[in-house]
């Protein structure tokens, strides 16, 4: 997937200075947040990784890394080099963060960067996105859920803490009705994001900069592939947006 965001795209010159490129936007009819900390602009706010909102690696969670996800045969027949390279040690992960104390207090090394895990990480969100404020043509009217919607919009914080939520259920107005057979893929995806590779062992596939992405490639396929010729993947929705549930 190439992810290109045209509403915050300028063109930038050596000469441009750091103040013309800080300024407060609008993107899809809702108002976004401005970054004071950040010293170039790397994407629309609610889309951008959370490690990389945050300038280094996220806090860990109790939680359990999930295995590597199946890969379909189809992709498997074409990538076998893929398969390969994602294997081994195939199997969850629990992680404690009182056992990483130690490891904690250098969790934020010289030489953190954004990385490609980052930008698959950054189609999560705008998949979420898209699934809450889309309206099913012709269906019956439903509201989107505050706290998700709030966490959505949120600090990175705010998102760490959906991130956790969804990769163990989903509210019930998360998404339309009309788009339930969503709701096992974005917790599947969720569950890939909870815990920052840093906190994995250097022998793990997992820890490969290249894992999300090919987590998430591994899901959706086989998600298409499950759910192909199905009404809701290729229905017409409506121009304006789900409005979020009054609170």
């Amino acid at each position: 997937m190439l992810l290109v965001d045209f509403n915050l795209a300028e063109r930038l010159g050596p000469e441009t200075s750091v103040k013309q490129i800080h300024r407060t936007v609008s993107c899809v009819s809702i108002l976004i947040r401005k970054l004071p900390d950040a010293h170039f602009y790397q994407g629309t706010p609610i889309f951008i990784a959370r490690a990389v909102e945050r300038g280094g690696h996220l806090s860990p969670v109790v939680h359990i890394v999930p295995e590597i996800p199946n890969c379909p045969d189809p992709y498997a027949k074409v990538h076998p080099d893929r398969v390969e390279r994602f294997s081994g040690l195939n199997k969850q992960v629990f992680i404690d963060p009182k056992r990483l104390r130690d490891k904690s207090q250098k969790s934020q090394p010289e030489g953190w960067r954004h990385e490609l895990q980052h930008d698959a990480e950054s189609v999560f969100w705008l998949l979420l996105y898209w699934a809450m404020v889309a309206k099913p043509e012709k269906c019956s009217k439903e509201t989107i859920d505050s706290f998700s919607w709030s966490g959505l919009l949120g600090n990175f914080e705010k998102r760490q803490s959906l991130v956790e939520i969804l990769s163990k259920r989903t509210p019930p107005n998360l998404t339309h009705s009309f788009y339930e057979p969503l709701r096992p893929l974005i917790m599947d995806l969720a569950d890939i994001l909870v815990i920052d590779s840093h906190w994995l062992e250097a022998s793990d596939p997992r820890k490969d900069t290249f894992y999300v992405a090919e987590a998430f490639q591994r899901l959706i396929l086989k998600f298409m592939i499950e759910n192909r010729g199905k009404e809701f993947m290729d229905y017409t929705v409506e121009k304006t947006f789900r409005e979020v549930e009054d609170v």
